[in-house]
């Protein structure tokens, strides 16, 4: 399956929303490759959420998304179907690169993931907010999943993991 049919049948969304989405996933991935150096992976890794290979480390990266211009990042957890995201224990990326204005800065994703652990109240599917378009600000430390859909994410802000940052990569 394609990534545009992927994603417009994961989240049932329009053909023009749908490329916007992915070209915001494409430029982001094209400016880490050329500012690092890295090797993209095959579609079988990008599927278990490995966009790249870099000095030995397995990254997913997120592109420029208007929440991080207002300092916040998404941690997915479930995906639309209910399958492990790109934060949760069972993705193989060892590291997250979220692209900001003029950064990218790359974090552990085990460091993330048991920061989220330590700011949200316990995960259980009880707790989840099923309501689209949470506002970052709204979701903060909350559990938030789409209506009608298995996701399952939730928002930190960029100073909250500052001091997990690994690396910062300036552009």
């Amino acid at each position: 399956m394609s990534l545009n049919n992927y994603l417009k049948k994961g989240l049932q969304q329009s053909d023009d929303r749908t490329n916007h989405c992915i070209s915001i996933g494409k430029d982001g991935e094209a400016l880490f490759k050329e500012l690092t150096g890295a090797i993209k992976s095959e579609l079988e890794d990008d599927k278990k959420h490995i966009d790249f290979y870099w000095d030995g480390k397995c990254i997913d990266v997120k592109g420029l998304k208007p929440m991080h211009k207002h300092g916040f990042i998404l941690l997915e957890f479930l995906n639309v179907w209910g399958y492990h995201g790109w934060c949760a224990k069972d993705s193989k990326a060892d590291y997250i690169a979220f692209q900001f204005p003029d950064r990218f800065y790359v974090f552990k994703k085990d460091d993330l993931r048991q920061r989220v652990i330590d700011k949200c109240e316990k995960y259980s599917p009880d707790v989840v907010l099923r309501k689209n378009r949470v506002k970052p600000s709204q979701g903060l430390y909350k559990w938030i999943g789409r209506f009608g859909k298995q996701d399952v994410f939730t928002y930190l802000r960029i100073e909250d993991v500052q001091d997990l940052l690994i690396e910062e990569i300036k552009y």
